[in-house]
Formats: structure tokens, sequence, C-alpha cells
């Protein structure tokens, strides 16, 4: 079953990735370098994006909005059933609805609130409101399990399964992503608020109702969906504070990727998976047995990643369906075995063609133990010892051994997908402290000359430096806030913030 989805399963974490960036707009290393090659954003040369702030003072009281369900309200039932009766409800909309609803998101989904026609925008969002009423059904449901068995399926089946449901919960944020636009140009802020809480509790949902990468990327995409709206509708005057409403999302559980890391790296837990054969004990095998067995994974290898491998790879592929493979690989099988605990005694016992198989299967553990134990470091941590941890965490780029080319293929997926998590939480950070510049002005009436200090409330800081945003005022309405550059290259790496000074 593995054999026949190896490929699939890179292309459906890779497909992930894609799904996550086109919400809002290979390497070597095993799982991001997150903090690697921090520049200024000036040096990046990235031109600044334009947010028009307005001032605002504290809601009193102060939770009196919302973007997360209150404690009070919150039921341990299962949130996948709300959402699975609002899919099928969108499943029923008409083609030509959804369509319709799709090519009008695309060209306002970067327009001003005032440039949107309200009408025509209620109009084509009018053919879902029974599925959004549906889903909000079930916005304080916290039981997020959704037994689908997943762990028994080949990837291919994953696939079929999820990624429709994925594709729909997409849609759904941005269904609401323009009905909260609508709403805050009609200046029904109790509506913009709801779905917008609506919208991130479908994050989460889609984020953890498995412990899938797919998941994970599909509700940080949601996420970023609506923390995009935010910021434009923070422009409106009359917008609400959102600074403790947005301080009260779990951003950081909804980007967890701990379990889904562990989750995938079960794929990489022995060399045989890729032919969907079982684990080899530690009882010799012999010459024969090993001989087979090679050729079952590298024929495996070669069908599932040939049409997808660098041009470089592509002789090393064609010899691993020869005998040239084994003979080019035993010396430095054999010194591989040397630092194996189970074989360092046992290496000259081995033939050939063993020892190839059990120096790939010992590289893959080798490799898949570095990526899960490196990790595992809390985020201040792999930031202090960056340096350390990515040469640990950095594959062996000349070694042909299967187990090293099966770890190239299938872990920069996982490494874009941390940086997108990482990212999620930086928008977070800056988002909150964009507000926390709104609460000041509605004080004094004009931008702070520091982001640190402020009043009422404090900036967070920049989540990927853990040193407050870099916050430089050119006027008392004019200034820019710039955050560190992660392993993405986003295009708003330096917003220009202009308030919006009341008449």
């Amino acid at each position: 079953m593995m054999r026949n989805s190896l490929r699939s399963h890179t292309t459906l974490v890779c497909l992930a990735i894609c799904l996550a960036s086109n919400s809002i707009g290979h390497s070597q290393v095993m799982l991001s370098p997150t903090f690697q090659q921090y520049q200024p954003a000036e040096a990046a040369n990235v031109a600044p994006r334009t947010i028009q702030l307005a001032a605002q003072q504290q809601p009193d009281p102060l939770l009196r909005y919302r973007l997360w369900p209150a404690p009070e309200y919150r039921r341990p039932r299962p949130a996948m059933v709300a959402v699975n009766r609002a899919l099928l409800l969108v499943s029923q909309v008409s083609p030509r609805e959804k369509r319709q609803f799709l090519q009008q998101y695309d060209q306002w989904s970067a327009s001003a609130i005032d440039e949107i026609p309200l009408e025509q925008a209620k109009a084509i969002c009018q053919p879902f409101a029974t599925a959004i009423s549906v889903l909000r059904s079930g916005e304080n449901w916290m039981d997020l399990a959704y037994d689908l068995g997943i762990e028994e399926m080949s990837t291919r089946e994953k696939a079929a399964t999820l990624l429709p449901e994925y594709q729909e919960m997409r849609d759904l944020a941005r269904l609401l992503s323009l009905r909260v636009k609508v709403a805050a140009a009609e200046q029904r802020w109790e509506d913009a608020i709801a779905d917008l809480r609506l919208g991130f509790r479908l994050s989460e949902i889609a984020s953890h109702a498995t412990d899938t990468l797919l998941g994970r990327v599909i509700g940080i995409a949601i996420a970023n969906v609506m923390m995009e709206t935010i910021e434009v509708i923070i422009s409106q005057p009359d917008c609400p504070s959102l600074y403790w409403a947005l301080a009260g999302v779990p951003i950081e559980r909804m980007t967890e990727m701990r379990q889904a890391l562990e989750y995938e790296s079960t794929l990489a837990s022995q060399l045989g998976n890729i032919a969907g054969l079982p684990a080899l004990t530690n009882q010799m095998i012999g010459q024969d047995a090993a001989v087979v067995r090679l050729k079952e994974i590298l024929d495996a290898y070669a069908t599932d990643f040939q049409s997808t491998s660098p041009t470089s790879q592509n002789v090393v592929l064609r010899q691993l369906s020869t005998g040239l493979y084994v003979a080019m690989m035993v010396p430095m099988s054999r010194e591989l075995l040397s630092h194996s605990p189970d074989w360092k005694d046992r290496v000259a016992d081995l033939s050939d063609a063993e020892a190839v198989l059990r120096a790939s299967d010992f590289e893959l553990a080798r490799i898949r133990d570095r990526w899960l134990a490196w990790s595992s470091l809390p985020q201040r941590q792999r930031n202090q010892i960056r340096d350390i941890r990515d040469t640990q965490m950095t594959t062996v780029s000349d070694s042909n051994t299967i187990g090293a080319q099966f770890a190239r293929q299938l872990l920069p997926a996982v490494d874009q997908a941390f940086a997108a998590a990482t990212e999620a939480r930086q928008r977070h950070h800056r988002l909150i402290s964009l507000e926390a510049l709104r609460l000041h002005a509605g004080q004094t009436g004009e931008l702070p000359e520091s982001i640190q200090n402020l009043s009422p409330v404090p900036a967070w800081d920049d989540s990927l430096s853990e040193t407050p945003f870099e916050y430089v005022r050119k006027s008392a309405t004019h200034a820019t806030l710039s955050r560190a550059r992660g392993l993405r290259n986003q295009d708003d790496l330096v917003v220009e913030i202009h308030l919006q000074v009341a008449q």
C-alpha cells in the first residue's frame, strides 16, 4: 500500500503548502531553519504595504468583543459534526453560484472596503447563508476528534478523503472574510466579529481534526485569511479595538506542529515503508533475501520519485535498478554500520547486499531521529543555538544511500510547513501590536515615538526574533513597522502605518 503512495505523500504535503500560500497571496535542511538569515526589512528591498489605522479606545468591559468562544459557552461536543453538515449544504449550492462567488472574491480581495459593491456582495453570499448558520451552531463545540481511520489509509486514500473537505473549508473562510468586510462597511460590528470568531474556530478545527501536516497548513491558511481581514477592517473609524479579542485567540495551540511532525515521521520509521514491507529484525537475512528486499525498495523508490528528482539524481536512480548500486555503496555502507550499536560488531559477517540494506535503514533512522529530536527544542533555544541546530538538522548532501535520498525527498515539505506556522504566529503578534498602536493613538491623538512602553496596553514582541518589532515613527500620523525575515519570502516584511486623524 505504501509503495503506491510515497510520491503522493510528498505531493500531498507540498500541495498543502501551496494551498496555504494561495490563501494569502529544496533545501536539504530537514526542519525549518526559521531563524536563519535574519535580514532587516529595509535590506531585503521589499516594498512596504500600507495599513490605515483608526485610533480607538478600549471596550468596556474589556472582553466585550471576543474572537474565541467565552468559557461559559464552550461544550465538549464534536465540532466536525457541524462542519460536515455545513460542507454538505455548501455542496448543494449550484456550480454557477460557487464560481460566481469565487470570481468576485478574487476581484475584491485586494479592494478597500468602500470599493466593494455591498448589494452585489451580499447577493453572492446569500446562497451560502444556511451553511453558515449550521456552521455557527457548532461554534462552541470544542471536541476536535475526527476518527476517519486514516492510520489504515494509503496516502492516496487520505488525499481523496481529506482534500475535498479542506478545499471547501478554505472557501468557507473566504466567504466569512467577505461577510466581515460587508458588515464592517455597514458598521454591523457584532456581526463582523461573530464571523471572525467563527473563522478562527474553523481554523482550529481544520488544523487539529487530524494530525496531518495537510490539516495544519490548511488551518493556518484559514487563520491568515481572518487576520488579513482584520488588517482591512481596522481602517474603519468605528471599528472597535480587537486587542484583547486577538490576545484571546490560542494561536500557539492552533499552529502547534509537534504532533503532526510525529505522525508524518512514521512514514520514515524504516526504509521498507517505501515498498510496503515490514520492518527488519536484528537477525541477519543473508545475501539473497537482502537482494530481493533491496530490489523491491529500489524499484519503488525509482517509480515514486524519478519524475520529481533533480537531473543530478537521475543517474543514481538508473543505477539503483542494477547491481552497480550495491557494488558502489558497499564501502560507505560498512563504514556507516561501524557506528551502529546493533551492527558494529557484526559488520564483517554481513553480505554486501545486506550491508547496503542495513546501512540505508540506519542512516534513515539517524536522520529521522535528528529531525524529531532537534524539533523538540523550545523556540528560544532554537533561536539561541540555531547555527549548531542547522548543522545537526542538515542531511548529508553527498550521501547516496537510499535512506538519505528518501529523506531529502520527504523532509523539505515539512520545513515549509513549520515556516508557515512560525509566520502565522508572527502575523498574530504584529496584528496585536497594531491594535496597541491604535489604543495609544486613541489616548494621545498621535503615533508614539517608540513602540515600547505604550499606554494603555503593550505591543507584543516579534515571535520570530523574540525582540520588539522594528518601529520607526516618521511623523505624528506616519510610521513603519517591520518584522524579522523568516524562511519564506513574504511581501509584507514592512508595513507603512497611516493614522487617521478624527476631523
